[in-house]
Formats: structure tokens, C-alpha cells, sequence
């Protein structure tokens, strides 16, 4: 594997005014690569440059356009952008909150310490995951995990990733927290969710009845989740966001509209970077 280079992310925003009065320039670099055609570039994710899979249609741009070394999509090499450009110690103990993905492999390559879960209930589906994790050289069994109530002690943890799960989770503020506690002070969570860049309020799409019943306040919406199909989403989130996650104990939060046409990120993917 090829070693990643120093990388570095834009000064990001924490709220919808100073987004708006960036957005015209922000906005206007942003390409569309060619569909079909392969795309050149270095991976943020394992560092390989043998570029990424062409992109079929312009969604790609953030759920394709995978490493051809790694497999990584758009995204996943998004978060690992801002997670090198966090200038963690190679020792240092992270949390990913998908276990068997490309990502996974490629960053326990740099952070041995890595530790991932799954939110997977049956065991037979846990054990074909493991299979898969096995087949890559990770000889680990895979942990259920839920960002609700997170195994971890408090302040025990450097990092914590989470890749496209907050707007599946019926009080994500009880996960915030949960990831405010279980951070060092100085810790980080990097973490992308589905983000509205035109509210300036995030959007509570459904919750939870008292009897645990779903409560729909609008057209129900589901997500689509390579390990176990359509995944009800809880929430639009808008600008209010980096505010949520300060309310919830973290002392700094933005939103990083990550691009680098160089490493297969020719449109901007909004990551969220907040420190404890």
C-alpha cells in the first residue's frame, strides 16, 4: 500500500449564514466528471493511485466512484480526507461504526487500533460479515453495535467515524451525547449524514410513538443499505447540526464540504467534523 499524503480540508462552516455567503464560490468548482469514463486520482482512504470506476450517473459523484485498489466510494475516502487532515498518531484508538466495508480495511492499515461494529441483530448475518472481513485478511468477529449505548468508557476513545447512520436513529441526540461521552477531551467525531445545505433547521421526518411505534410526519423515506435493504430515515438534517452536536458536549463542530477533483472527489461531500 501506498503510504496517504498530508491532506488538508477547507475551514468549514457552522451555520447556514456563513454557508450562504460562501456558497456562490464554493459552489462553482464543483465538476462533473464524464459518465462511464474512468476517473484518475490518488485514495484518500489507502493511498493507492489507480484511480476510481467511472460514474454511471451524477448520485456516483458521493455513493460511487469507488477506489480501484480499495473499493472505497466517494464518501468513505470523503471522512478519511478530514480524519488524516485531523493528524492522528497512528496508535491512537477510533471507532467506526460499519465494520465490514472497504473502509474499514483500508484504515485499519494505518490505525491498527481501529475498532468497528455493525447495527446487526442475527448472528447468521454476522457470521456471512465476518466471512467477508476474513476473505480480506481481518481475522476479527463482528460486534453489534448501537450509537445509542456505545460499550465504550468515557473518554476512551480519539475518534469516532460514522458514515450515513444519524438519520437512521430515532433520538440522535441520545447519540450524540453517547459520542461527547465516550471521546477524549480533544477527540473527534467526523461523521456524513444525508445534509440539507439549503435549511437552515434540520427536519424530524418520523419518530417514535410511546409504545414504540413509528410515527410518520410525512411520506415515509427509506435509505438503501448494501448489508440489509430500505433502512427508515428519522431526520433531515439542516444547519442547526454543528449546534446540536455543541449542545450535546462537544466544544467546536462544522461542516466541511470536501473536494479534490486530484483524488476522485470532483463535487464537494459534506462531512461533519466536531471536537470534544
Amino acid at each position: 500500500m501506498v503510504g496517504p499524503v498530508a491532506l488538508s480540508v477547507d475551514p468549514g462552516w457552522s451555520d447556514y449564514d456563513a454557508w450562504q455567503a460562501a456558497a456562490p464560490d464554493v459552489l462553482l468548482a464543483d465538476a462533473e466528471p464524464a459518465a462511464g469514463q474512468a476517473v484518475a486520482g490518488r485514495c484518500d482512504a489507502c493511498g493507492a493511485g489507480r484511480g476510481f470506476l467511472p460514474p454511471m450517473q451524477p448520485a456516483d459523484t458521493r455513493e460511487g466512484m469507488h477506489c480501484a485498489a480499495c473499493g472505497c466510494m466517494a464518501r468513505q475516502r470523503a471522512v478519511a480526507r478530514v480524519l488524516a487532515s485531523a493528524g492522528l498518531d497512528p496508535g491512537a484508538r477510533a471507532y467506526l461504526t460499519e465494520q465490514a466495508s472497504p473502509l474499514y480495511v483500508a484504515l485499519r492499515a494505518r490505525f491498527p487500533a481501529l475498532i468497528g461494529s455493525e447495527y446487526v441483530h442475527a448472528p447468521l448475518r454476522r457470521l456471512r460479515l465476518m466471512l467477508w472481513l476474513w476473505r480480506r485478511g481481518v481475522y476479527q468477529q463482528v460486534h453489534r453495535g448501537d450509537v445509542t449505548r456505545l460499550v465504550f468508557a468515557d473518554a476512551t476513545l480519539d475518534a469516532a467515524l460514522s458514515l450515513d447512520v444519524l438519520e437512521h436513529v430515532p433520538d440522535a441526540e441520545a447519540a450524540f451525547r453517547e459520542f461527547a461521552r465516550v471521546l477524549r477531551p480533544g477527540g473527534h467525531l467526523i461523521a456524513t449524514v444525508p445534509f440539507y445545505q439549503d435549511a437552515a433547521h434540520s427536519k424530524r421526518i418520523a419518530s417514535l410513538g410511546q409504545g414504540g411505534e413509528v410515527v410518520h410526519h410525512g411520506p415515509a423515506e427509506f435509505h438503501g443499505d448494501p448489508l440489509g435493504g430500505g433502512v427508515l430515515c428519522f431526520h433531515h438534517f439542516g444547519w442547526d447540526l454543528p449546534a446540536l452536536l455543541i449542545r450535546a458536549g462537544f466544544a467546536h463542530a462544522r461542516m466541511h464540504y470536501v473536494r479534490d477533483a486530484a483524488c476522485g472527489l470532483p463535487r464537494g461531500i459534506w462531512v461533519l467534523a466536531a471536537r470534544r
